[in-house]
């Protein structure tokens, strides 16, 4: 099995600035522990301290734990480490010796009682150096995360506003080639389902009042068109629509699908059924799959499932059967939308 090359890094501004508060906050217990000793004195016992401690604490944070710990050479590390206490400590008790910090000379045993002292203290400051890196870690993990699902979200949101109008100008051709003056006024309407997408393309949700007012305009435009043909039956069991949200265009979408795929006659409409209630949408219709094969990107379910896993946990269901395509699509509440929006911020 290959071994990953380790990931060095050098400490950041940030990482001595800890460090620097950790030893500026152990200075007066290191004073209160030498009490009556010169201050010279003191103060060179701390740098030393600091100097020994901390540069074994970032030669395990930035060079070993890299190189076998996250690589997972276990045995390399624990050799490593005791190796790295056996020089320190022989420094720090060498170190003590020329300062005249220790009385009796120099001795080889008495490496062991520094290896105790210092061995604790640079593992808390390695501990703190290790936990600050694992945070900035997910932190960074987490913008990521919010970057790459904003640009997700937002580039399913663009693919809405061709999808809509690639669809609906195949129709305003067929309507100008029979009759302009009705092209005219689906024109008019057409324009007005426009402008309600251009005002919502920076929502992610809408109410659903707003969105049954924009879906009584598309309907217009379909009965326009087809005249019987498709009969569009919408049953209401929610009695509130304004506080309750639904993507923008979704219901048109769905109604959009049932009639691209579908064929239908006056003599033979085609029933799409639409109910409403304080938990979904549901939209169903009998499925008659026209004879030939419809120009479609097919990009519009496939969107609005994607949307909808971005901003809620809730599922768009498609369930086609034997006989009929039935899609469920879930109501939302403002208090969800917040908790499952990557990019809302709290206040």
């Amino acid at each position: 099995m290959k071994i990953s090359q380790p990931n060095f890094r050098k400490p950041t501004r940030s990482d001595w600035t800890l460090m620097a508060i950790l030893w500026a906050m152990a200075f007066p217990f290191m004073v209160f522990g030498n009490l009556g000793r010169p201050w010279w004195f003191i103060l060179t016992g701390w740098a030393f301290d600091v100097l020994i401690h901390s540069g074994l604490a970032i030669l395990m944070v930035y060079i070993l734990f890299p190189a076998f710990l996250f690589t997972r050479r276990y045995l390399m590390l624990f050799f490593s480490l005791l190796g790295a206490l056996l020089i320190f400590a022989t420094v720090h008790r060498f170190g003590l010796w020329l300062l005249h910090y220790q009385d009796q000379p120099f001795r080889w045993f008495s490496v062991i009682t520094s290896l105790v002292n210092i061995a604790p203290q640079a593992s808390v400051l390695a501990a703190v150096l290790t936990g600050k890196q694992f945070f900035e870690t997910q932190q960074r993990l987490v913008h990521t995360e919010k970057e790459r699902a904003e640009a997700e979200l937002r580039h399913l949101k663009a693919q809405i506003d061709p999808h809509f109008l690639f669809n609906n100008l195949n129709v305003l051709g067929a309507l100008i080639e029979r009759s302009p003056e009705q092209a005219s006024a689906y024109l008019h309407r057409f324009s007005a389902l426009y402008r309600y997408l251009i005002r919502n393309k920076d929502e992610d949700v809408v109410p659903l009042a707003d969105e049954l007012a924009f879906l009584s305009d598309y309907i217009y435009l379909i009965r326009q068109r087809f005249g019987r043909a498709y009969e569009i039956v919408t049953t209401m069991r929610i009695a509130d629509t304004l506080s309750v949200l639904v993507l923008p265009g979704s219901l048109q979408t769905l109604v959009e699908n049932a009639v691209k795929h579908n064929q239908s006659s006056d003599t033979d409409p085609l029933l799409i059924e639409l109910t409403i209630t304080d938990e979904a949408v549901v939209v169903r219709n009998e499925l008659r799959p026209k004879l030939t094969p419809v120009d479609s990107t097919g990009t519009g379910l496939r969107n609005l499932q994607a949307r909808y896993q971005l901003l809620s946990d809730k599922a768009v269901l498609v369930q086609p059967t034997a006989t009929e395509f039935v899609v469920t699509l879930p109501i939302l509440r403002p208090a969800v939308v917040e908790s499952n929006n990557p990019f809302t911020v709290s206040k």
